[in-house]
């Protein structure tokens, strides 16, 4: 069977996903998430971009700038009414813009501490509300007639008593030099103009988000070139687990048994939900009536096909899902995944080849022992991709018996702060307007944080002095596997996906059926018992939940003689779904 052509593992630029939109937005709402991009992605030529599943990489990191420079606009402005002033001879208007923003950053202190011990609203007992007013009660009274300073009290009290030198200092000034006053209040003046610019432009970039039919850049910058075409390669490298000799490896006693480990391979791919631990084996024997026949009369000599004419025969089934009507098609996307070890790529760089053909395809499927670990990848997107499925198979002939492997993977939805653009009254000029006004709001936090613009310059060095790409010729000392995933880094937990569960277990479990039907059936064209094949895919499909899950705990066993069964050593990991390695 002639093996077709290798197609990429992301057609990312195709089409524009609810996720993509999403994680536009992102950078604009969550600081933390737009620093991610710049230093993971944006400035980190070294490191192999992770896969892209559901979504387009390329327009996350042109946002990621545009939301760092909105940021370092309005930071820039801050340390500037500071420094300008003194540079340009009118010291006193500087010291009392100094003073304004010392006692701004003091104030939001001053919210952190008070508002630090508040406990979250919570869904409690009706036995325990009475205790909870008594308890309400008495803390009223000791606010009234307090017996004792608290740690809050002392905080509080300590930066009131901070808070005086600058009010005096700007007092004192302002009394000494009363044109400086002017001065300052125009510079105050021009921050704010500023700060409502900033929010304006923030909320117009994400109402472009919102409306725009192409988020994707007609000319892409050179680094933006290098990873497109990382995030759309058929291989990927993956961070191998440091050895528990090496220094700085993590040595905790796992209670945990997994077959890939705890951490994951399929970097991209998000959380492992599913997994055949251990893999399923099956002799390569001739069909016959007596089954009492001995081993060398039954099995084949030769084995009668190799590992990629099933590959791509399971290939080829799962595609006719999308041919069915729309009202019960399942969409499916099948792709070929090669993953390397970034410790294997530093000894060998002919693991990484810049182009690979169909030979090679093939050889790496039908070597069951080489470095790059082929998959056949089938996903399948919920809700724009705001819900990917993943479905991993891996496929080997040896010692005259196949064996078959399988993992699945779920990314599930991001946050809410990405999503709000598309909520009523959250986009629009009334948005606008709001914005604007909001991101006054957050000048003491933008006073508490000016000294990052520090960060966003070291950024931009990397981007100007670093070459785009470090992965393609081999560098000592540095190791070039994928670190971070971004869609997995904003990705919810899969333990906390609730009704959405129910449709991509059922997704994955169609999935598999037909994965396991069509091995069958070839199988059998190629004069091989299915029999136990059929067996053990029949244990696997009504296994139903003990086939889910990426936890195997062993508990309220005992072993040995006068054992007994005590209480559990090891709490519930919040999965509740062991492995069942093919058996129910």
């Amino acid at each position: 069977m002639a093996t077709p052509p290798v197609r990429l593992a992301k057609e990312s630029g195709d089409e524009l996903t609810a996720a993509t939109r999403h994680l536009c937005a992102g950078p604009y709402v969550d600081e933390h998430f737009r620093d991610l991009v710049i230093d993971k992605v944006c400035t980190s030529p070294h490191r192999r971009v992770a896969p892209s599943y559901g979504f387009d990489i390329i327009p996350v990191m042109r946002h990621a700038w545009r939301a760092a420079a909105l940021t370092a606009v309005l930071r820039v402005t801050l340390l500037g009414s500071v420094i300008v002033p003194a540079c340009a001879g009118a010291l006193p208007a500087s010291l009392l813009m100094a003073c304004s923003l010392a006692l701004l950053w003091l104030l939001r202190l001053a919210l952190l501490i008070h508002c630090g011990d508040r406990e979250p609203r919570s869904e409690r007992k009706r036995g325990q509300r009475n205790k909870e007013r008594q308890y309400r009660h008495r803390r009223l009274l000791q606010r009234i007639l307090p017996r004792g300073k608290t740690e809050k009290s002392r905080a509080l009290r300590r930066i009131g008593g901070i808070a005086l030198g600058p009010a005096a200092t700007g007092l004192a000034t302002g009394v000494a030099h009363p044109r400086h006053v002017t001065i300052a209040l125009c510079v105050g003046a021009s921050i704010v103009v500023t700060c409502l610019g900033v929010g304006a432009m923030r909320q117009l970039q994400l109402n472009r988000i919102l409306r725009a039919t192409t988020l994707r850049p007609r000319r892409l910058s050179s680094r933006q070139r290098a990873a497109d075409l990382q995030q759309r390669d058929v291989h990927t490298v993956y961070r191998r687990p440091r050895h528990s000799q090496d220094e700085g490896a993590d040595d905790d006693d796992l209670t945990t048994f997994t077959l890939f480990g705890e951490e994951s391979p399929f970097i991209g791919a998000g959380e492992i939900v599913y997994q055949w631990n251990p893999p399923m084996s099956v002799q390569l024997l001739r069909p016959v009536e007596d089954d009492d026949a001995p081993l060398h009369e039954r099995e084949h000599p030769v084995p009668p096909f190799q590992a990629h004419e099933l590959v791509d025969h399971l290939r080829d089934a799962v595609r006719l899902l999308n041919t069915d009507s729309h009202d019960v098609r399942l969409p499916a996307q099948v792709k070929d995944r090669v993953y390397v070890s970034e410790t294997d790529v530093a000894t060998d760089r002919s693991l990484l080849p810049q182009k690979l053909t169909d030979a090679d395809l093939r050889e790496i499927i039908n070597s069951p022992g080489s470095r790059g670990h082929h998959f056949l990848e089938v996903t399948t997107p919920l809700e724009g991709a705001e819900y990917v499925a993943t479905v991993l198979l891996h496929v080997s002939v040896r010692g005259r018996t196949l064996i078959i492997s399988t993992a699945a993977c779920v990314l599930a939805h991001t946050p809410r702060s990405f999503q709000r653009t598309a909520e009523f009254g959250q986009h629009g000029l009334i948005a606008v307007i709001w914005a604007a006004f909001r991101e006054l709001s957050t000048i003491p936090r933008q006073v508490q944080h000016s000294w990052r613009i520090i960060l966003y310059l070291r950024a931009l060095f990397k981007a100007v002095i670093l070459p785009p790409d470090l992965t393609s010729t081999p560098i000592r000392n540095v190791l070039i596997g994928s670190r971070v995933s971004i869609r997995e880094h904003s990705a919810q937990a899969w333990s906390k996906v609730q009704l959405e569960k129910t449709d991509i277990l059922g997704r994955m479990k169609t999935i598999e059926q037909r994965l396991l039907r069509a091995a069958g059936d070839f199988l059998l064209t190629k004069d091989v018992d299915a029999s136990e094949f059929n067996n053990r895919a029949l244990k696997i499909i009504n296994s139903g939940i003990f086939n889910f899950g990426d936890n195997n705990v062993i508990s309220n066993n005992a072993v040995g003689d006068a054992a007994q069964v005590g209480a559990t050593a090891h709490p519930d990991t919040g999965t509740g779904v062991p492995n069942g390695g093919g058996t129910a």
